[in-house]
């Protein structure tokens, strides 16, 4: 059985908690669309989200870790202890693989039931899937190192992260673990556990939406580095204008993705 894990933001971090239910009520709705019953959600938080849609196969698990600060480092902090919490919750159970979900993201209803079918599998990351901003609704395919983009990009065996279970909350931190995404597949690889490609398209990969941790950092917002943002978001649109792709139907259907209600 998978064990999908979303670790959710505090409200007191938020600059709009009713904005972070709404992305993530949409995120629960797509994870739990699966064509498969062979799973679970554990939501991991401090504040239960204020939504309408429920699940039995999803549990809350409330934490009182320390509300992180307003920079980066200490959000990450904070979402990498409520991965690893998760992480130790599922351990419990009788999960055999587990996914961590960024709160805001769509996935494919198709990979729980790829998972039931390869359970013997290291695991998988996501090489190809789908940006998606928010804020003007296009849709651009990825075909290559979307696991490097963003959490929701790998499904690993439980027993391949027991050092993940094991780490102090001071040793929980990037380069230390596989928990930081764009680490995962380069140290599994390194203990001799690599990971295969997914071979479809796992994931719609969020972003503009007001609330993503990176693009949000006031740091980003001023001086010359208010300058930085102004050109990396001109590339960017630009980049994106060329590779756009209307959101179909049938990628509705599989990733759960609609637009949000103002």
């Amino acid at each position: 059985m998978l064990a999908f894990i979303i670790p959710l933001k505090s409200s007191q971090v938020s600059s709009s908690w009713e904005l972070v239910c709404k992305l993530f009520e949409r995120t629960l709705k797509s994870v739990c669309n699966q064509t498969s019953t062979e799973y679970q959600v554990i939501v991991v938080c401090h504040e239960k989200p204020e939504i309408q849609f429920n699940s039995p196969q999803t549990i809350y698990l409330q934490v009182d870790f320390p509300i992180p600060g307003a920079e980066y480092a200490s959000k990450e902090k904070d979402k990498m202890l409520k991965m690893q919490a998760g992480l130790l919750y599922a351990q419990k159970t009788n999960a055999s693989h587990v996914m961590f979900v960024d709160a805001d993201d769509c996935i494919s209803k198709h990979i729980a039931k790829f998972v039931s079918q390869n359970l013997g599998k290291n695991g998988w990351f996501f090489g190809k899937g789908y940006d998606y901003r928010e804020d003007t609704g296009v849709l651009c395919k990825r075909n290559r190192n979307l696991h490097l983009r963003t959490n929701t990009s790998h499904v690993v065996r439980i027993d391949l992260l027991r050092p993940e279970m094991k780490l102090l909350p001071d040793e929980v931190k990037r380069g230390s673990c596989v928990l930081y995404h764009i680490d995962t597949t380069r140290m599994l690889g390194e203990r001799g556990r690599p990971l295969k490609i997914l071979p479809f398209r796992g994931v719609i990969y969020v972003t503009d939406n007001g609330e993503n941790m990176w693009w949000s950092q006031d740091s980003m917002g001023t001086g010359n580095n208010g300058i930085y943002k102004s050109i990396l978001t001109m590339l960017k649109n630009l980049y994106q204008s060329l590779i756009t792709q209307p959101v179909t139907d049938s990628i509705r259907d599989e990733f759960g993705l609609y637009k949000l209600s103002n």
